[in-house]
């Protein structure tokens, strides 16, 4: 990172980037969940009592304090913050286990469904990768000089896609 650079980020970049990194954090999610769900022929509820529903529910609880605790982390990182903000990290994934434990609890789910659940022990697993992922894509955006990617047929100088590259023009009429 250079030292007295900084790049401008716009409120909708940072918003944009909450959100893809929380698509990305539920896909996580769903993925451990799924596995471990194979693996022990169980589902995050096993409490007889207690729809899937509860589940759908805690999980957008979950997903809702994620985004509050990324967007605290962008803006810790905006005022000049190049490490990683490690409290942040915990404090997202341990909110995260919180809120589906608490809310599993209010929901009458059994402690075996909450605390001592390895569904819950994924989903803060998720969310803390979740913020060190939103850290390292916006302190390389912020802090470095880096330009954004580019496919090799954008770069200046470059012949383009494995067609283009002879002197035939794929457009024409072939007669």
């Amino acid at each position: 990172m250079t030292e007295g650079h900084r790049r401008g980020v716009t409120r909708g970049y940072a918003g944009g980037l909450v959100f893809a990194v929380a698509i990305a954090a539920f896909a996580l999610l769903l993925i451990g969940w799924g596995s471990l769900a194979l693996a022990t022929g169980g589902g995050p509820i096993s409490t007889p009592q207690v729809g899937r529903v509860v589940a759908a529910v805690l999980v957008v609880l979950c997903l809702a304090a994620l985004a509050w605790g990324l967007w605290s982390q962008s803006l810790v990182l905006l005022r000049g913050r190049r490490s990683p903000s490690w409290a942040h990290i915990v404090l997202i994934a341990v909110g995260g286990y919180s809120v589906w434990c608490l809310g599993g609890l209010l929901a009458g789910l059994s402690i075996g469904d909450t605390w001592t659940s390895p569904y819950a022990l994924v989903l803060a697993l998720a969310w803390g990768l979740a913020a060190l992922l939103h850290w390292a894509v916006l302190a390389r955006r912020v802090y470095t000089d880096r330009p954004a990617p580019r496919w090799p047929w954008e770069r200046r100088g470059e012949p383009g896609p494995d067609w283009a590259t002879g002197d035939d023009d794929p457009w024409s009429d072939p007669r």
